[in-house]
């Protein structure tokens, strides 16, 4: 072969390699040729520390973690949800804000090749859910928005972990998901640093102990190092569960509880009180006696681990120590917030029902 017929050939290759000829597609060359090309995708982080890489411009995506669809409104991406789970069929402050919901496809067992039919992109899930796995073989990047354990330790860190979720998904959906998601991360450490002005001072002996109970029964509950933990010490208030051996969801035992004797029991995702107040083994608990068992209200998603429990921290506060948030208004604080991220107009009805874990009257 002459030199001529040489420089051609290369000539031609070059050509093919610039425009991608030949290229696989695969979850794992994608992954191992991050960076390679900018119109391959962005690079992201996610709450576990994988480097997963998702389409510059998503348009379809899974919202199967479990608060997931309302990390979506939140950045008025809800349109892009392709498929979702029905954990908010059983809240339905979700689609009083956001009717679309109705429309989108649930999948609780998710079925790869119904995704792919679906054209999504992404998939949000949590890390001991099993999509992970499940998708592992497909080309739908998987996104982890929670996890389980290894959770943060102290509650700057926790900060700090809360922001990063909500920024995650902004940066999975776009430069309009991002400002928002930052909007978010201003408006959480204003609050944050708000009650915490208040709380940080007040002595051991001035902080109530709190036991939440998540339901469905009185000894479900979510133990160390969880979101419920932070929110209630940012808020003043001493965390029983907080030297359980387990991370996360789990259950203590009766004898367990009596122990620890509550000043205050907070209960979250039952509609009623009762798993508490109608327990005759717990009639001695003080906060029993005393009258200081509360329900946590409820909204677009559960409280304890959706992006409104900066509104839960205000709650706890206000219920923990009125003395020191007098001034505290949460018919206010949640119609700010409803306006503010859902574009929603709340009346004061409506907030105050969502404050009693009550539904709205029509939906």
């Amino acid at each position: 072969m002459d030199k001529k017929g040489m420089v051609a050939i290369i000539a031609v290759i070059a050509i093919l390699s610039i425009a991608g000829v030949g290229y696989s597609n695969t979850r794992s060359e994608l992954d191992s040729n991050i960076g390679i090309r900018a119109d391959q995708g962005v690079q992201i982080t996610d709450q576990t520390g994988r480097v997963v890489t998702v389409p510059a411009n998503v348009t379809h995506v899974a919202a199967l973690a479990g608060q997931s669809y309302e990390k979506l409104i939140l950045l008025n991406q809800t349109d892009k949800m392709a498929v979702t789970i029905s954990a908010w069929t059983n809240l339905p402050w979700s689609y009083k804000i956001a009717p679309q919901l109705k429309d989108i496809p649930i999948e609780n067992d998710p079925n790869v090749e119904d995704l792919i039919s679906k054209k999504v992109q992404v998939v949000f899930c949590l890390s001991y859910d099993g999509n992970k796995e499940k998708l592992n073989s497909s080309n739908i990047a998987v996104v982890i928005t929670q996890k389980n354990s290894g959770n943060p330790e102290n509650a700057d860190s926790f900060v700090k972990y809360v922001k990063q979720e909500i920024a995650l998904y902004g940066e999975v959906m776009g430069p309009d998901a991002e400002e928002i998601a930052d909007e978010w991360g201003t408006y959480f450490d204003q609050k944050v640093n708000y009650v915490t002005s208040r709380t940080a001072n007040l002595t051991d002996s001035q902080r109530p102990k709190v036991y939440y109970a998540r339901g469905p029964d009185a000894i479900t509950t979510q133990g160390k190092n969880s979101y419920t933990q932070f929110y209630v010490e940012m808020a003043g208030g001493d965390y029983v569960a907080k030297n359980t051996n387990k991370e996360g969801l789990q259950s203590v035992t009766m004898e367990q509880l009596l122990a620890w004797n509550p000043d205050v029991i907070f209960v979250g995702r039952v509609n009623s009180t009762d798993i508490i107040t109608n327990d005759t083994r717990l009639s001695n608990v003080k906060a029993v006696q005393d009258d200081r068992v509360y329900l946590c209200p409820q909204g677009v998603a559960y409280w304890d681990y959706g992006a409104e429990g900066v509104l839960l921290m205000e709650y706890f506060a206000k219920t923990l120590h009125p003395e020191l948030f007098e001034d505290l208004n949460m018919t206010g604080e949640v119609k700010d917030y409803y306006s503010r991220f859902y574009h929603y107009n709340l009346t004061d009805e409506e907030a105050n029902r969502i404050l009693q874990h009550l539904p709205p009257t029509s939906y």
